[in-house]
């Protein structure tokens, strides 16, 4: 491969150097026909180059000279694909490959999106033929050639060499050859797949892989093996073996151009020279692991991979006891993203990157992330930023779940377009219940559906065949009821299924899928809008739940809170809750509430004695919030005593008081000021929210958050820590927008943008991925969302003051005695990625005060603790302090030091008080720039608190560095065998305590706090951490660590 270092990876050279070297290798055992087995060509390396070249001279001979021109090609699945993508690649044109289960406009919107000249036929069926007619016809710009019968093309008469000469530096960023995006959201989209995109499938293999672990990839692990190829070689996984073979030097068997049957793939298996290896659809693999014939080929293979879409866990884990299986993630527009083999086989459907590649997971909400690319130092493996050069990173739209006991491991959910949204704002992906059904031996696809609908039907496509003579829509309504019961364990509350909502397709209209397999949802609605229609207009009064739900067996006030227990644990699928529990606290969507109104409603209107029977409507119920009001609620209206809201549903004393105080205080000078506040949801975010609604000078403030579900997760947040939730349901104070703050106008309407600057006053960034392990271009968004907000400020009518968050870490590594509240350069701050970009931030925001001279206050905070009270939840389970008394419980022993590090901690409400007090006082102020530190003024040492922690876990006190090692050994060592890593959770951030142990004896800066003493009382007046502050803080991790002892 010495060429290669010197003109890079370009396919038809390498090809060509191996015809030289050997001539005699195959490259692909090909099917002598598709339509008949009458045996294998073995096609050499050597063949495939010279069928390279003839079809070079052809393409030259019909082609005028002059600009580089895109060639549409569509025939039979065979190799004349490979042959014609690289003739046009050294002719210096490129392919583009029209799939044959397109509809005639999708093809029609590709060629002439490329401005197509030339539509090239190499159908050989007539079905594929009535397809280029048709297309022919629709295009006539277009002309049509025919290309040569394939052993014409792999004849064995000689050819003159075809040379391609350009250097790969020269081709990097051109066009190679163009495939198009799936089409699940609309017409297909043309991908240019570059030069460069494709030797990042040749890089990839000099990516590290850490020690003692594999990379998934087996186009690298499985090189110079056999490999199967099935499915479309117009397909992005069709693409990359065509290449990967030649960068490899790997020979693969295409499988001849029908569907891959147990039977086919069985004869395949039982060949002289089988495959090894192979990258095979879930469809097919779903297909092949339910026959004895289909699970016996399958053991014969060495490794398999898989991808597109998602396999479904019956099949999966069959396969995974034949053969060593793993999923795979690439895409057409951006190749693949390394990934190892997870070390767990049973862990065949997650995914794990590689740490050697760029990643980062987003979250969006309802514990799900999406994977971010951002560009690294180089593409070489990043094939995105050869589709589109000038990305600085790409937001996939995958999204994924990690796995409940092992951080790092990623299931795939679906894509973000998958995601169905419901009328009410509840969204969900319906993915795996859909797999869950498809698996019914009735059942060959399923499609649920309910885009801006208020709940989920279900629509499915029978296996025609397998029905009985006499069958009906009822029969098989009811066969079909236990495995919706089975798919609905999947679904969220809000998108489960009910019976009523089940429909069925006909045989005239198959469903619509995508090349993948994977249905295109969009076109199954429209061809069964009707149908669709006719579901969601059933009036027979309510929905049909699932099970029978507990009914009244009494009247008294007892029987009755009984009975609402009963029923609201049977919606929830809880086993118990107390009759204290707030219902969106525990989890209640509206979907589950309408279940409960119904419920309800049924019962009272079942009641022949009642005159004037209660409308219950999910309004009222969430006004009564816990199950003990809505059963006293509902005793009083069966026994005819209906008392006013205002005694069914008190507020605590001081909420009623604002409440009324806001009622009035609304209508004076002007209705108040307007706040937006991004990152509202977070720990932080909730109290500050909290504080500025206490505050009757503002009228209104709107949340800016990236998920699309944030009021919802706001209200479950705030009945979770007891705060003022009626903000959220009784008034219209707070209002939501989903936003990106790095796009333009935050991705908002350019409308709602304008009253926006036309209206706010003050502005609060809160919002920022804490994250102490990702390097700084990974907040590469973050601080575009910076600059977009500082734009914000500066054309506003009102110059409102902005407010941002950042963090102490900025200014922790001075090497100064003292640290003033002031801008700072690079040298104070910590090295890591997540200070980093802080510190830029506040640059940013200080070149923005001394330009336009807007009033900006930078708030660094420091480490902060648990709520300051039991009632407010509890300190963040994942941060680092959490990690280290879990794990010290785990292993019995708690650190006698750490490190430099003073307890100048503040509680989170607190601090968030404080920021708000700061927010007030700067209204009144002119100062272009300040700068303040929330931390604690009254620094304690950790020896303060070592004894009682120590207690509390019936542990010893050791140093921090036996301690360390204590965790290694735990973690990784000889006693890591019975150590669940959940329960030590500080093996994940060794790197953080190294760092304590590493400047353990050093003295830290004095951290100044004048600005911030002087504009906020509360942090006047705070004195140090004391022993009563970290019992609460304790106590609120019970729960979480039952064993502590907290009797302290």
């Amino acid at each position: 491969m010495g060429s290669t270092e010197v003109c890079g990876p370009v396919l038809t050279q390498l090809l060509d150097e191996q015809a030289f070297e050997i001539p005699d290798q195959i490259y692909c055992i090909h099917p002598v026909s598709q339509d008949s087995d009458q045996g294998w060509h073995r096609i050499t390396v050597k063949q495939m180059s010279e069928a390279v070249d003839r079809l070079s001279w052809w393409i030259d001979s019909k082609l005028p000279a002059g600009k580089p021109q895109v060639l549409a090609y569509i025939g039979t699945n065979d190799l004349r694909y490979a042959a014609f993508i690289l003739a046009c690649m050294k002719t210096g044109n490129s392919a583009l490959l029209l799939s044959t289960r397109n509809s005639l406009a999708a093809n029609q919107h590709l060629v002439r999106s490329v401005n197509c000249p030339v539509l090239v036929d190499g159908t050989e069926r007539q079905t594929l033929r009535t397809l280029v007619n048709e297309l022919d016809a629709s295009c006539p710009e277009t002309e049509r050639w025919h290309i040569s019968p394939i052993w014409d093309i792999f004849s064995s008469e000689s050819v003159k060499p075809y040379i391609h000469g350009e250097s790969y530096d020269v081709l990097e960023d051109r066009t190679a050859v163009v495939i198009h995006s799936s089409g699940t959201t609309g017409l297909p989209k043309p991908v240019r797949i570059t030069y460069g995109y494709l030797a990042t499938l040749f890089y990839m293999q000099t990516l590290p892989v850490p020690e003692g672990r594999e990379t998934t990839q087996l186009f690298i692990r499985m090189k110079g093996h056999l490999r199967i190829m099935s499915g479309p070689l117009f397909h992005f996984i069709g693409l990359v073996c065509i290449a990967e073979c030649i960068f490899y030097r790997t020979s693969f068997l295409l499988a001849p151009d029908r569907p891959l049957t147990a039977d086919l793939f069985s004869h395949i298996m039982s060949l002289d020279t089988p495959p090894k290896w192979g990258l095979i659809s879930p469809f097919v693999l779903e297909e092949l692991s339910t026959s004895e014939k289909g699970r016996l080929a399958l053991s014969k293979l060495s490794a398999m991979n898989f991808g597109g879409s998602p396999l479904s866990k019956t099949a999966g884990d069959v396969i995974m006891d034949l053969v060593p299986l793993q999923a795979l993630y690439g895409s057409s527009e951006s190749a693949y993203t390394a990934t190892l083999m997870c070390e767990d086989p049973a862990d065949w459907n997650y995914l794990e990157w590689n740490p050697n590649t760029a990643t980062r997971m987003d979250d969006v909400g309802d514990g799900l992330c999406e994977l971010v690319i951002p560009r690294a130092e180089s593409r070489r493996c990043q094939g995105i930023f050869h589709t589109d050069p000038h990305l600085m990173e790409h937001r996939t739209g995958d999204l994924f779940r990690e796995h409940p006991s092992k951080p790092g491991l990623w299931k795939y959910q679906g894509r973000g377009d998958d995601i169905i949204v419901l009328s009410n704002g509840e969204k969900f992906n319906p993915t795996d219940a859909e797999k869950v059904i498809e698996t019914h031996p009735l059942v060959k696809h399923a499609a649920i559906l309910g885009q801006n609908r208020f709940q989920a039907s279900l629509l499915v496509q029978p296996k025609w065949d397998s029905l009985p003579e006499h069958w009906d829509a009822a029969w098989l309504h009811r066969n079909l009821q236990s495995i919706i019961d089975e798919a609905n364990v999947s679904l969220p509350g809000h998108g489960k299924l009910f019976y009523s909502h089940v429909a069925f397709a006909s045989r005239e209209k198959p469903f619509a899928l995508s090349p993948k397999g994977t249905l295109r949802r969009r076109e199954i609605v429209k061809a069964y809008q009707p149908v669709i229609d006719a579901l969601y207009s059933f009036q027979s009064g309510r929905p049909q739940t699932v099970t029978q739900l507990p009914e009244l067996q009494g009247s008294c006030l007892k029987e009755t809170e009984t009975w609402i227990q009963a029923v609201v644990s049977h919606i929830l699928s809880i086993r118990s809750i107390n009759l204290e529990d707030g219902i969106v606290a525990l989890g209640m969507d509206s979907l589950q509430l309408v279940r409960l109104v119904q419920v309800l409603q049924d019962t009272t209107d079942g009641m022949n004695s009642l005159a004037h029977p209660r409308r219950w409507t999910s309004a009222f119920l969430y006004e009564c919030e816990t199950s003990q009001r809505i059963a006293k609620s509902f005793h009083h209206q069966v026994n005819g005593d209906i008392p006013k809201v205002d005694e069914e549903h008190s507020l605590s004393r001081g909420d009623t008081i604002m409440k009324y105080a806001w009622d009035q205080a609304r209508h004076l000078n002007g209705g108040g000021v307007q706040v937006i506040l991004t990152g509202s949801t977070g720990e932080l975010g909730s109290f500050l929210l909290n504080q500025l609604l206490q505050d009757l000078t503002i009228a209104k403030v709107i949340c800016l958050n990236r998920s699309p579900n944030a009021a919802e997760r706001q209200l479950q947040t705030f009945q979770q820590k007891k705060l003022s939730s009626f903000w959220l349901t009784d008034t219209s104070r707070v209002e939501f927008r989903q936003c990106q703050l790095h796009e333009p106008y935050f991705g908002l309407d350019t409308e709602i943008y304008d009253t926006l600057k036309r209206d706010v006053s003050i502005i609060i960034h809160n919002a920022w991925a804490v994250n102490f392990n990702q390097s700084l271009p990974s907040f590469a968004s973050h601080l575009t969302g910076v600059r977009r907000l500082l734009t914000f400020v500066e054309s506003s009518a009102r110059k409102p003051n902005f407010h941002f968050v950042s963090s102490i870490s900025t200014v922790a590594g001075s090497t100064e005695d003292i640290v003033r509240e002031e801008a700072h350069d690079i040298s104070c701050v910590l090295p890591q990625g997540y200070a980093e970009s802080k510190h830029i931030a506040e640059r940013l925001c200080e070149f923005s005060s001394k330009q336009s001279g807007s009033r900006i206050a930078i708030h660094r905070v420091g480490q902060l603790g648990g709520p300051s009270n039991l009632s407010g939840g509890m300190w963040n389970t994942r941060d680092w302090f959490s990690s280290l008394v879990k794990s010290s419980l785990t292993m019995r022993r708690v650190p006698d030091s750490l490190g430099p590090m003073q307890v100048d901690w503040v509680p989170i409400d607190t601090a968030a008080q404080i920021i708000s007090e700061i927010v007030e006082t700067r209204r009144a102020h002119q100062d272009s720039l300040m700068v303040y530190h929330i931390i604690n003024p009254n620094a304690v040492g950790w020896n303060a608190f070592s004894p009682l922690i120590a207690k509390a876990c019936a542990a010893e006190i050791v140093s921090l560095s036996d301690w360390i090692e204590s965790v290694k050994e735990r973690a990784f060592g000889s006693a890591s065998s019975g150590t669940d890593l959940h329960d030590l959770p500080a093996a994940q951030l060794l790197d953080f305590f190294n760092f304590l142990l590493h400047r353990q004896g050093q003295l830290q800066p004095c951290i100044l706090t004048s600005n911030a003493r002087e504009d906020s009382s509360t942090l006047n007046a705070l004195g140090g951490l004391d022993a009563s502050t970290m019992k609460t803080w304790l106590e609120q991790w019970k729960e979480w660590m039952p064993e502590l002892d907290v009797a302290i």
